[in-house]
């Protein structure tokens, strides 16, 4: 039976459970409260919902352990994971590579997870240089620019490899299942689980695609490979890897994503749609790029791509006539980082970063006089990070009471940066936003910034010189909306009253968002 209606918060304290002290909050939004070094470390318990009691264990069989019960009814006895360290702002587990992790994905039918990984090699000069791809380059600098004494100096070269990694849920250790090396010279740039439609079974595959690229220097012409592996679980449950297909392209192979059931490679300045025949990729449609993609993302039909140089470009895919059709584009110059889509219900946003740490989104109103019949995509919001953003990861928003609209297909975009920090960008309804833009603008004067320096104009896009048409402003920083939490009673009530609200009415919309995002 649900008894989640007879939910009450509850605060346990516990004074060792794996190690630390604290209390526990039980209810309908379980949270763990932790001291740890003289301060508070708050981590949401969300995995089993509701949690209606709430005690310490600790005997032979669960040693500093836990008890609970769920809103379901279920009783559960746990230990907290000691692999992981809770004196952060999220639960944190390092793992050992000795090398360099690039990029990872995750395959979710066998809890793998691929992992692009660089180590550092020392190697003589000579060897070096005897597998280089230009022999003729290198006749040329053993006759002109190199002597005996520097053929045995050493140089450092990073030798990449794609390690498949699995979690071992009752140690929580990690363990490689795996291990594929690259040739030589060869860099891996992206890995993908990718699901492809197997044109001479008529079934569906699940398969790893690797694109890879040749560094030789700029004497030599660029090239890559394509690669697919398919996962295969052998008697002694070793998860593995076999190699189904591989094949050298033109270019650097620096995206790979799943389209219906097809193929899409960019491979420098080409995007190659192509069907999988189960042994062979056959091209099946293309799309000419203006530089070097970096980035590809999917949804449905729709293909959003970023150029090096170029800003975005959003195509569709019609299967009927194989075509990958160009809808719209953005002309301005910009120096693409990364790219995603950005889903509010019914309404589809695409987001860019760039080189000069601005975040824009971009929409295509075919409709709009603005967007020139359709073929411009229109600014929705600009904002200046700050940081350089490389991933964005695209998470559903969890319901919250307050959120309740008729947008339930709302995603919002987690991303990292080379900061080494990590950010989100969420959708809201239009009268939340407006509330909360009145109330950014009201804390611009009624804070104590760092400094005296002013956030509004730190957000402003930065264009670096370059001719840029100021879009719209339709983000809130929610960083400086936090400090409204941080004012006395008596300022915070004022300001509620300045821009014709209730302090309790700002403070619902702040749980309600930070309940919709709760995944972080």
């Amino acid at each position: 039976e649900d008894i989640s209606s007879l939910a009450r918060p509850r605060i346990t304290i516990f004074n060792n459970v794996g190690g630390y002290e604290g209390l526990f909050l039980s209810g309908t939004r379980p949270v763990w409260v932790m001291v740890c070094r003289q301060r508070f470390r708050v981590h949401p318990q969300l995995c089993d919902g509701p949690i209606e009691a709430f005690t310490v264990l600790h005997n032979v069989n669960c040693c500093h352990g836990l008890i609970y019960v769920t809103s379901q009814g279920f009783l559960k006895i746990c230990q907290l994971p000691e692999a992981y360290n809770y004196d952060n702002y999220w639960p944190v587990q390092k793992i050992p590579l000795h090398g360099t992790p690039h990029q990872v994905t995750y395959y979710a039918e066998q809890s793998l997870y691929p992992l692009i990984v660089s180590v550092p090699v020392v190697r003589p000069l000579n060897q070096v240089l005897s597998i280089m791809a230009d022999q003729d380059l290198v006749h040329h600098m053993d006759n002109d620019a190199t002597s005996a004494d520097d053929l045995q100096k050493t140089y450092t070269v990073e030798e990449f490899e794609v390690r498949v990694l699995e979690l071992e849920k009752p140690s929580g250790r990690w363990e490689t299942r795996s291990t594929i090396p690259m040739q030589s010279f060869e860099n891996a740039l992206t890995v993908r689980i990718v699901t492809l439609h197997n044109t001479t079974t008529k079934e569906n595959e699940t398969l790893m695609a690797i694109g890879t690229a040749y560094v030789q220097g700029e004497d030599v012409a660029a090239r890559g490979r394509v690669l697919l592996f398919s996962f295969t679980k052998s008697e002694n449950s070793q998860n593995l890897v076999t190699e189904v297909y591989s094949k050298e392209s033109k270019g650097a192979v620096s995206a790979v994503a799943s389209l219906q059931g097809h193929l899409l490679i960019a491979a420098g300045p080409k995007i190659t749609l192509s069907k999988w025949t189960g042994s062979e990729l056959t091209a099946v449609a293309f799309y000419d790029a203006p530089l070097h993609v970096v980035s590809l993302n999917i949804v449905k039909n729709f293909v959003l791509f970023g150029d090096i140089h170029k800003s975005v470009y959003f195509l569709s895919w019609k299967e009927q006539g194989s075509q990958l059709t160009l809808l719209a584009k953005d002309f301005g110059s910009l120096d693409c980082f990364a790219t995603e889509f950005l889903i509010d219900g019914s309404t589809l946003n695409l987001a860019v970063s760039d080189s000069d740490k601005n975040l824009q989104i971009f929409y295509y109103a075919p409709k709009m006089v603005e967007s020139w019949k359709g073929q411009k995509l229109l600014s929705r919001a600009e904002f200046h990070v700050g940081a350089h953003l490389t991933k964005f990861m695209r998470l559903q928003m969890l319901p919250a009471p307050g959120l309740a609209s008729e947008k339930t297909n709302r995603f919002a975009l987690l991303f990292g940066t080379l900061d080494g920090g990590i950010g989100c960008i969420a959708p809201i309804d239009e009268l939340t936003f407006r509330r909360l833009q009145s109330l950014q603008r009201k804390l611009v004067d009624a804070v104590p910034h760092v400094c005296g320096l002013n956030p509004r104009s730190f957000r402003q896009f930065k264009s670096n010189g370059k001719a840029h048409r100021p879009g719209p402003d339709n983000i809130i920083d929610f960083e400086l909306l936090a400090h409204y939490e941080m004012l006395s009673l008596e300022e915070q009530l004022d300001i509620a009253q300045q821009i014709g609200t209730t302090r309790a009415q700002i403070l619902s919309n702040f749980a309600d968002i930070s309940l919709g995002t709760s995944f972080l």
